[in-house]
């Protein structure tokens, strides 16, 4: 994949999420769909309100991966209104909201399969702080698989934190 190829990737994935956010966050969705969407779990089968999401409202298919695309549906819907603010990363939401330095490195350093279920609770903490954040920080920690590109967002998150702590710490 050249540069342009990856940007374009990039762009895409950041207006897949605008989208998303905007629609989740948005006072058009039915409150059944709000809350079916909010009550996903990564075994449960999916609601139709995801594929009428997809498919009605975001013009295609679902993506594949749909445990990772549905924890980013499920963490939007939860949050709400505000949810996406792509101008505030991850990390310093977190830090804002007094996450615990522990708890972020053991999301930072989980293994694949446990690296979902440590976000759920990381935006489960966000949600209940009402700390929006940019959530093509939180696509990219569940979708990347390059080890390199990874590691280069978990320094991003980190950099962002430690820059943002409150004061007392």
């Amino acid at each position: 994949m050249n540069l342009a190829e990856k940007t374009e990737a990039a762009d895409s994935l950041a207006s897949t999420i605008g989208k998303l956010a905007a629609y989740l966050g948005g006072e058009i969705i039915p409150s059944v769909d709000r809350a079916a969407l909010k009550r996903m779990t990564p075994d449960s089968t999916l609601p139709l309100a995801y594929y009428r999401l997809w498919l009605l409202h975001l013009g295609g298919e679902p993506p594949a991966g749909d445990v990772y695309w549905s924890t980013i549906v499920w963490g939007l819907a939860l949050m709400g209104k505000g949810a996406h603010v792509p101008k505030r990363g991850l990390g310093k939401a977190l830090a804002e909201a007094k996450f615990s330095e522990a708890r972020l490195e053991q999301l930072l350093g989980a293994p694949e399969d446990i690296r979902n279920d440590l976000l759920r609770r990381a935006i489960r903490f966000l949600g209940a702080n009402r700390q929006g954040f940019n959530w093509l920080d939180a696509a990219l920690l569940l979708l990347t698989r390059d080890d390199e590109k990874r590691e280069q967002l978990h320094r991003k998150i980190a950099a962002d934190f430690y820059r943002n702590l409150p004061k007392d710490q």
